[in-house]
């Protein structure tokens, strides 16, 4: 009886940003794996190759030891913010890996994932832009929360919650788009009618390092922004209301 052997080698999963064009001062990647890779793939082991197919020299920082997530199956990997964000090394516009107009391949373990690269995003969050499509009462239809802006997929499942009138949180499961630019909510158990608040946590980011209240790229010598949560209120309806 022949034996079925499995490749121990990991294999990239997916890449995030998974949109197809990202900010000229996009400051992470993440990188997923089917199992653990911790010890198996580095940060070394990405190239950023150029619209030409030539590899873009000391795009991502090194910092000796790579940045995985706890089960060993994500890889974060961040670009140089000296060559992202502007008047920390040179003009951060033209040192930039990512350069506007142009398009840029990530290669890692064999695949290969390609972006178009769009201005960049140099201003704070603003929830007070987004667009909320809210769920009927008695249902458990998704709560969806539309950005103006592609936002950092790790933080936005960690850092947005449900809680009612009474400041109970809400259990439930979050969904994000590929696009970055879509998180959807559906509760375990059937929304009721009345008061609710979704708590943005001051830790959310778009994929450029920009933050609620303040941008990555603020003013030198600026006071930072209050790391307090946010709230964004909405209400909940029955269908005839």
């Amino acid at each position: 009886m022949a034996l079925a052997f499995t490749s121990a080698v990991p294999q990239v999963v997916s890449i995030s940003p998974a949109a197809r064009s990202i900010p000229a001062n996009t400051l992470r990647l993440y990188v997923t794996f089917d199992h653990p890779a911790r010890g198996v793939v580095s940060t070394r082991d990405l190239r950023l190759l150029d619209d030409a197919g030539r590899t873009i020299d000391g795009a991502f920082m090194d910092f000796g030891q790579d940045l995985w997530s706890p089960d060993g199956r994500r890889l974060t990997v961040l670009f140089d913010p000296g060559r992202v964000k502007r008047g920390v090394e040179g003009d951060g516009e033209s040192a930039a890996p990512l350069q506007v107009g142009h398009s840029f391949t990530v290669e890692v373990s064999g695949k290969r994932f390609h972006y178009q690269v769009t201005p960049a995003v140099r201003t704070a969050i603003n929830p007070q832009t987004w667009r909320l499509a809210l769920p009927k009462a008695e249902s458990r239809d998704a709560l969806t929360v539309t950005f103006d802006r592609e936002m950092d997929d790790a933080l936005l499942r960690d850092q947005l919650e449900v809680e009612d009138a009474r400041g109970r949180l809400q259990a439930g499961q979050t969904t994000t788009s590929s696009s970055g630019r879509v998180w959807s909510w559906r509760p375990k158990h059937g929304w009721r009618t009345g008061d609710y608040r979704l708590i943005v946590g001051n830790s959310l980011e778009d994929v450029s390092g920009n933050r609620v209240g303040e941008a990555l790229d603020h003013e030198v010598g600026s006071p930072d922004a209050a790391r307090e949560s946010v709230t964004v209120p909405f209400t909940v309806k029955r269908h005839r209301e």
